[in-house]
């Protein structure tokens, strides 16, 4: 391999030779034997003298025939590996685990090796898996979703899929959705997007999932109408995007009835930059720009009047980015969506950066599509087993009340611990900080003015006592789905130890999950995932392993009972392979060990073609032979990089800079 440093040149580069080490010593020792037709052998030469030391039992794990992969080793390899541990580390994984490295059985080489077999056998027959792996799925859930399509050369370019609980939660928790691309999860450079929402624990869910060779208005399109599809033709009432040009042609050409939002945190990340540092470090332009835009409780009107002062006030009313924000204002302000129902819940794709984080826990630029999915449904596992602790902890605890109300009571009892956190704040606001300013009735309905501590705005609460009916003017209940302050001081003021149903959403639920959820052809979501197969079996005989193992190791009568029994089933078991591959005239290979573990098989015919490395605005140019394998980096970043680095002196023009002889800027205007 060449020796590279840091800073140097491709001419400074010095071929460095591989070192290896010999067996080979040239030892004549040998027995010659000859069969005779008799039926025996005669030993006709024999040499006895050896001319190196020989082997002793303390170095059979260091050779070859005392070193071998079982099938404990290579799951070890695939399981660590879908929470991104590589085979080195999982060597030492593995050491802890039987005690010592003596134990083991293999080596770390052999370890590394079979992950790169695990690769080199997928390669080639990476795509034809992938989609077969999906379509062996769909035969044992009637409820799994699956497209894709390929290219022109045969290749994959476009692919998405939801499983049936994704289909379920996009059933329950839909309303809002957010769409955001990540980069740099499999070794093809595909765009990973998934599809995300919020669940009864205001916690990440996941209704599906793309993969896209590229980053235009067919790819969107493609992908956003498949996911209609998937969600049987149901639209979101909010979809949230940064702002994507691509996108931002795709949506309204699928989507009819949901309205698309730009994300505010993207928007608002810009604004220093594009405004200019000096304004925005040393005035207070920033903070009263986001007082101003973060605001949910003005109205257009007045979201319009103080944009207009604060631009005013810093002469920025001619300054171009910032026409073109206020222009496509009702894209992104929340003042103009007030009225649109849990618009509130996501403002900003920050739920789509928090899953795309935790997805890169689980994945890396290197993984073939096979793995990549496996480490998918290892991040989902992990996903839905922190929704179900949550429902555990929101069925079987209760969060404890700081008021004697009923109201709060029954909250308790109805809302999941989290909603209810949020819940409780606004009753304690409402109870102790709220005050009744004015009283009318208007045509049956009770106007309730109430005022909330030292601010100046006041709020109108609109209440019919004939069916409950309450309407407040901040529009919190129809932002998040979660009652006021301002309705709360009513209905206490009112006697009422209950919320009202209509205002109890089931989807901030302890039991919104519990709601049956059919797909077209009737069958129950949920049910369609309870199947067994060889892969399910094999992790449940693992964890019967352990479990019998920690149940026996404080006995030293059930250790030894456990290690005889387990050594007769081993022989047993040996004996019956044994016989097996004598009547099959071969043994197991490797690849039945992997296509096991991995739960898909070599295909036979390969329809579907591994796809192109793709270049995007996000991934860079990784695509070998190119002469550049690094991220394509935007000013900003190179400007930054560039501060960072100490001057040097230029031998050109004497003058301390980031710059030497080669590319000096006086020299370049001389030439």
């Amino acid at each position: 391999m060449p020796n590279v440093k840091k800073g140097e040149g491709n001419e400074d580069k010095v071929p460095i030779p591989r070192r290896r080490l010999v067996t080979r010593v040239g030892c004549k020792a040998r027995m010659v034997m000859k069969y005779k037709n008799e039926g025996f052998y005669v030993v006709t030469e024999f040499r006895e003298p050896h001319v190196h030391a020989l082997y002793t039992p303390g170095c059979l794990k260091f050779q070859k025939a005392g070193r071998k992969m079982n099938i404990l080793h290579k799951k070890m390899i695939i399981d660590n590996s879908k929470v991104n541990i590589g085979p080195v580390k999982t060597f030492r994984l593995m050491k802890e685990l039987v005690g010592s490295y003596d134990n083991v059985g293999a080596s770390k080489q052999d370890f590394k090796n079979f992950h790169r077999d695990l690769k080199a056998y997928i390669e080639g027959s990476d795509a034809q898996m992938f989609v077969n792996n999906f379509q062996n799925k769909k035969l044992l859930w009637s409820a799994f979703f699956f497209d894709y399509e390929v290219d022109e050369d045969e290749q994959l370019c476009k692919a998405f899929w939801a499983d049936p609980i994704c289909r379920k939660n996009y059933a329950l928790f839909g309303d809002m959705v957010s769409f955001d691309t990540t980069f740099q999860t499999n070794r093809y450079n595909m765009i990973f997007g998934p599809f995300t929402g919020v669940d009864h624990h205001k916690k990440c869910v996941t209704f599906g999932a793309a993969l896209i060779a590229h980053e235009d208005i067919v790819s969107f399109e493609w992908v956003f109408r498949t996911f209609l599809k998937a969600m049987g033709g149901n639209e979101p009432a909010c979809l949230i995007t940064d702002e994507d040009p691509a996108m931002k042609i795709a949506i309204p050409k699928v989507f009819q009835t949901a309205e698309h939002r730009f994300c505010m945190w993207h928007i608002m990340k810009k604004m220093p930059e594009k405004v200019g540092r000096q304004i925005t470090q040393d005035t207070l332009f920033l903070n009263k720009i986001c007082k101003c835009v973060w605001s949910e409780e003005i109205e257009p009107t007045e979201f319009e009047e103080k944009w207009g002062k604060v631009l005013a006030e810093f002469k920025l009313q001619d300054h171009e980015w910032l026409k073109q924000l206020y222009e496509k204002r009702q894209m992104w302000i929340p003042a103009y969506f007030r009225d649109s129902f849990l618009c509130g819940i996501m403002r900003t794709t920050s739920r789509s950066e928090s899953e795309n984080n935790f997805y890169t826990k689980f994945t890396n630029p290197h993984l073939t599509l096979v793995e990549f999915y496996m480490r998918f449904e290892s991040a989902l596992d992990a996903q839905r087993h922190t929704q179900g602790q949550f429902d555990n902890d929101s069925k079987h605890k209760h969060p404890e009340c700081k008021t004697s109300f009923a109201l709060e009571k029954h909250a308790s009892k109805i809302y999941t611990v989290s909603v209810f956190y949020d819940f409780q704040e606004e009753l304690e606001i409402g109870c102790f900080h709220c005050g009744l300013e004015e009283y009318k009735k208007e045509n049956g309905f009770e106007i309730f003015t109430i005022r909330e501590g030292c601010r100046i705005r006041k709020f109108d609460v609109s209440f019919n006592p004939a069916n409950l009916d309450s309407k407040c003017m901040c529009k919190m209940f129809e932002r998040l789905g979660i009652p006021c302050r301002h309705m709360v001081w009513v209905w206490k003021a009112k006697m009422i130890e209950y919320i009202p149903d209509a205002y109890v959403l089931n989807r901030w639920t302890s039991l919104a999950t519990k709601t049956p959820i059919f797909d077209l052809e009737g069958n129950i979501l949920e049910a369609c995932v309870n199947f067994v197969d060889c892969k399910r079996m094999l992790n449940e005989l693992w964890s019967e392993i352990h479990t019998c193992v920690s149940l026996a190791q404080g006995n030293e009568e059930d250790l030894t009972d456990l290690v005889k029994n387990l050594k007769g089933l081993r022989l047993n078991l040996e004996a019956k392979k044994s016989s097996n591959n004598h009547e099959n005239n071969g043994s197991p290979s490797k690849a039945t060990d992997i296509e096991l573990l991995i739960g898909a098989t070599l295909p036979t015919e390969i329809v579907v073609k591994p796809p192109k490395i793709s270049k995007n605005k996000g991934t860079g140019v990784h695509v070998p032979g190119t002469g550049s394998d690094k991220r394509l980096k935007g000013d900003k970043e190179k400007a930054i990089e560039q501060s960072q680095k100490k001057k040097r002196l230029c031998r050109g023009c004497g003058e301390l800079g980031y710059h030497d002889i080669r590319n000096c800027p006086h020299k370049v205007k001389e030439n």
